[in-house]
């Protein structure tokens, strides 16, 4: 049986609303949200995506209209309502909410490396949920806003060039560190390849750390070395992102073949 237009968010929401919700005690004076629970049944939240770097006041949401307010209560009522965000959003994705719209936007420049729950996740989504007030229709709309990654940085490495030293025994097959790149963006834009310029008797090897999964480039001896016949070779590593196109780096490596005493 339908509710009756005159009945109270509260009785009209748990049915026609396909957003979650949890409903919190209130002290109507002071607007204080009180810790104790009362859990209600989880439905569908919404979801949004905004971009980083978007100008300033990008329209992000419409709270009132998404959860579809005006088609279940009356005029009357909705002139009650206010919104507000349950708990700031996180330093690096500012937010406001119209307290008497509920129209969400960026209130400032949205920074996704700079969203701590953002870094190293291919998907960074964000608690943003709403408190609907006042006390009489008090509900929270779950709303959970993505920020999409942009290929905003380069790779880079800690300096412009590296010395690597490997012994003339090394066995065919041994591997050697060699810089790794460093990019600020997500997974998808972080850095996606090395190269390294050819050499006769050494290649490029790489491998995937096991606690980010992050690339690792390794020097691989393909031939066993001869100090007398090479001392020093020098090489070039480029490391590119997974952007299109992609953005890259160079460092100059310096191999240097050290003597074994086999003479």
């Amino acid at each position: 049986m339908p509710s009756s237009p005159t009945q109270p968010l509260a009785a009209q929401v748990a049915v026609l609303i396909t957003v979650g919700f949890v409903v919190l005690s209130c002290d109507a004076d002071n607007n204080y949200f009180r810790s104790d629970i009362q859990s209600k049944p989880e439905v569908e939240t919404l979801h949004y995506v905004v971009t980083e770097h978007v100008d300033n006041g990008t329209l992000v949401a419409d709270i009132m209209v998404d959860a579809g307010l005006r088609q279940i209560l009356p005029p009357e009522v909705i002139d009650q309502l206010y919104f507000r965000f349950l708990s700031a959003p996180p330093v690096g994705a500012p937010m406001s909410i119209d307290r008497k719209s509920g129209i969400v936007r960026t209130a400032g420049d949205i920074d996704r490396e700079a969203v701590k729950q953002c870094r190293y996740v291919d998907i960074c989504q964000l608690p943003v949920d709403v408190a609907i007030g006042p006390a009489s229709y008090f509900r929270i709309i779950r709303v959970s806003v993505e920020v999409a990654d942009i290929n905003d940085n380069r790779p880079s490495f800690p300096q412009s060039t590296a010395v690597v030293r490997v012994r003339e025994s090394a066995a065919v097959g041994s591997t050697f560190a060699l810089p790794v790149a460093e990019d600020a963006d997500g997974p998808l834009y972080g850095v996606q390849r090395y190269h390294l310029t050819s050499c006769s008797k050494l290649a490029l090897s790489t491998e995937s750390r096991r606690y980010d999964s992050k690339l690792v480039p390794r020097l691989l001896v393909m031939f066993p070395l001869d100090r007398e016949l090479e001392t020093v070779y020098h090489l070039r590593l480029t490391a590119y992102d997974g952007g299109v196109p992609s953005l890259s780096a160079t460092i100059d490596i310096e191999v240097k073949v050290l003597d074994s005493n086999d003479h």
